[in-house]
């Protein structure tokens, strides 16, 4: 038989989800405070209810396959129906029989009971599936077949056990993700606005300095370093790890979930930033050239640079060819671009490069 087991670790299901728990707790503690106070609470809730909830699998029983026999030594030493002049090991060919079922959920739950005292169920999970195995020297397919419908029930007996407390916690994680998010924006918001009488002084800014660089120009007030066009489809892949990336290095960025607060006006404040930036970091993707927003937004940097003479677009493609881009604007296409797959701390040197010139 197999040495591997099935709901056989120490820890259970009620320890899994006390370490998830303490890990939303952690990870809600250690937002940054701009990711708080201007990311939709909507938007951060689903990306931490969906990392921290807990999917128990479903096996797709149906859709169970045979995989292919092997032949296998199996040790017969402690079998009482044969003689042998030593203690051995003694050894005689057989044959493993294994099967396939495919499963739906997180694998990891296969390795937790309800109890710490589970026996385990023999088996394994490889790429997707549970794999079960017999071996036997005169294998009977009748039997084996039994045996395996068995296992298979015990397991999705021990599955079913795991949802009851599985499901409590991903019923209790979404309030408990929102409450502590709308408990720190009100922390941050307060914290923010307090005030002890005395005359309020203005935000100093020092100029930035990158090690083994020049500093960063200093910037005029109300001034942004870049512009961050993008469309919204690629807010995550893309654009907001390479705002953060780009905000880390003291570089001033407009971008939309920074910037914009409920109630502002899309077109003016979009205009107050282009007006305001000193470059367009534009990302360019199929979903960017099928957008109006983001358009208008290149055609005022487009215009920037046609009044001023100087450079004003700094172009990344991101999921997107030459031929496309060649097609929608030969201008853009000639132009010398950064690449998203080139990674964002390239792509943070090159506008560095630029800002600092």
């Amino acid at each position: 038989m197999q040495d591997t087991y099935l709901f056989a670790e120490e820890p259970t299901i009620y320890d899994v989800i006390e370490h998830q728990r303490q890990s939303a707790e952690q990870t809600l503690s250690d937002l940054p405070a701009t990711s708080v106070l201007h990311r939709p609470i909507d938007e951060l809730l689903a990306e931490l209810v969906g990392r921290f909830r807990l999917d128990v699998p479903v096996l797709d029983r149906a859709n169970t396959t045979q995989l292919p026999n092997e032949e296998v030594d199996i040790d017969v030493s402690g079998d009482i129906r044969r003689a042998f002049l030593d203690d051995g090991p003694h050894y005689v060919k057989g044959t493993a029989v294994r099967i396939a079922v495919p499963f739906k959920g997180e694998a990891i739950l296969f390795g937790y009971a309800t109890s710490p005292y589970s026996n385990g169920i023999p088996g394994d999970v490889d790429n997707g599936a549970v794999v079960l195995a017999h071996m036997a020297e005169h294998a009977d397919p009748t039997l084996i077949r039994g045996e395996f419908e068995n296992l298979i029930d015990q397991i999705e007996h021990m599955l079913q056990m795991l949802r009851g407390p599985a499901e409590e916690w991903n019923q209790e994680l979404p309030k408990l993700v929102r409450s502590r998010l709308e408990e720190r924006r009100s922390k941050l918001r307060h914290d923010k606005e307090l005030a002890l009488g005395y005359a309020t002084a203005l935000p100093t800014q020092a100029p930035v300095t990158i090690e083994g660089s020049q500093p960063l120009p200093a910037r005029l007030d109300r001034e942004y370093d870049v512009f961050l066009s993008h469309a919204s489809e690629d807010k995550s892949a893309i654009a907001r790890p390479l705002y953060s990336a780009l905000v880390a290095q003291g570089i001033s960025v407009w971008f939309d979930e920074a910037v914009l607060e409920m109630g502002d006006s899309l077109r003016r404040k979009i205009d107050d930033g282009l007006a305001t930036c000193r470059y367009g970091v534009v990302i360019l993707s199929p979903r960017f050239l099928a957008k109006q927003w983001p358009q208008r937004e290149l055609d005022g940097l487009v215009a920037r640079e046609t009044a001023s003479g100087g450079k004003a677009i700094l172009p990344i493609w991101h999921d997107l060819d030459g031929d496309t881009l060649l097609r929608y604007s030969p201008v853009l296409a000639d132009r010398f671009a950064g690449r998203s797959e080139e990674g964002v701390a390239s792509l943070v040197e090159k506008i560095l490069r630029v800002l600092r010139n």
